[in-house]
C-alpha cells in the first residue's frame, strides 16, 4: 500500500483485504483439538495437540499493525507453534486501533494469561508476531502471573520508529506504521514506547527477526538489553528473511530454537 505522509488509510479496507488473504488459504493439518471461544468477550481461538507438555500454554497475538488481523490471519502458525511446542496455544483476537488503543490490546492478553493460570496451566507463556510482539512484550511486564517466557518474532517494539531502518527492503510500510503507532498508542512518536531499550521485567525471551527487515535493529537492541539486564535471551536471525517470515517455513527454525531454549522437547510424553 502507498500511503503520502499525513495519509489516513482505508482501514475498513485493510481489513477486508487481510480477511480475504486469511481466508483463501487452506488450514494447516493440525494433530488435536481446535476449539472456537470467547470467555472474556472476546474471541479465543484454542489449539490443543494431541502431545503436549503437562501445564504449559501459550498466549498468541497476531500481526497487522494493531489496525487490522483476527484469528485466521496467522492460524497456521498457531497450529505449527501448538505442535512444535507442545502447549495448548490460545490466539486472542484483541482489541484493534483506531476504535481501541495499544493498552486496551495488553488488557485482553493479560486476562488470557490470567483464564489459563486460573484452569490450572503452570507454565504460561507469552507470544507475539510483528504488533502482536508490542502487545505480547507489554502484557508480559503487566501479568500478575509469573510467565516461562516470552516468544517475539519479527515484533514491533520501537513504536516511535526512530530505529526503523529503511536501508533494509523487507520491513512493515514506514508510512503505514507511523499512522498506526499514532493511532495505536494515542501519542506522538516522541512519546510512544520504546520497548527494545529495557528488558528489566520480561522472563526469558526468544526474538526471531529476518536479516532484511526493517526491525532488525530494535529485536537486536532487546536481545542487548536482556544481556546487560541478566535477563534469558536467544535472538535467532534467519538470513534473508522479510517481514511475515512466520507464513513460511523458515517459521520452522524459530520454533526448533524456541522449544530447545524453553526446554520444552524435554516434556513431551
Amino acid at each position: 500500500m502507498s500511503e503520502g505522509p499525513g495519509t489516513v488509510p482505508d482501514v475498513a479496507a485493510l481489513r477486508r483485504g487481510a480477511r480475504e488473504r486469511a481466508l483463501a488459504r487452506p488450514p494447516r493439518a493440525f494433530a488435536g483439538v481446535v476449539e472456537e471461544l470467547a470467555p472474556t468477550g472476546r474471541a479465543w481461538r484454542r489449539y490443543t495437540p494431541d502431545r503436549r507438555a503437562p501445564g504449559a500454554a501459550a498466549v498468541f497475538l497476531h500481526g497487522g499493525y494493531g489496525l487490522f488481523g483476527d484469528l485466521d490471519l496467522q492460524d497456521g502458525w498457531c497450529r505449527r507453534a501448538a505442535e512444535a511446542l507442545g502447549v495448548v496455544v490460545v490466539s486472542v483476537d484483541y482489541r484493534l486501533a483506531p476504535e481501541a488503543r495499544l493498552d486496551d490490546a495488553v488488557e485482553d492478553a493479560v486476562a488470557a494469561v490470567e483464564i489459563l493460570a486460573d484452569e490450572g496451566f503452570d507454565r504460561l507463556y507469552l507470544d507475539g508476531d510483528s504488533a502482536g510482539g508490542a502487545v505480547a512484550t507489554l502484557a508480559a511486564l503487566h501479568s500478575r502471573r509469573p510467565l516461562a517466557g516470552l516468544l517475539l518474532t519479527n515484533p514491533n517494539l520501537d513504536l516511535s520508529l526512530a530505529t526503523y531502518d529503511d536501508a533494509l527492503p523487507g520491513g512493515p510500510g514506514r508510512e503505514l506504521s507511523a499512522y498506526a503507532m499514532r493511532a495505536w498508542t494515542g501519542v506522538e512518536p516522541a512519546a510512544a514506547p520504546r520497548l527494545h531499550r529495557s528488558a528489566r521485567g520480561l522472563p526469558p525471551t526468544v526474538v526471531a527477526v529476518g536479516t532484511l527487515d526493517s526491525l532488525l535493529p530494535e529485536a537486536r537492541d532487546l536481545a542487548a538489553a536482556c544481556r546487560r539486564e541478566g535477563v534469558p535471551c536467544r535472538l535467532v536471525e534467519l538470513t534473508g528473511a522479510e517481514h511475515g517470515f512466520v507464513g513460511s517455513e523458515r517459521a520452522g527454525e524459530v520454533l526448533a530454537a524456541a522449544a530447545d531454549f524453553f526446554g520444552l522437547g524435554e516434556h513431551l510424553p
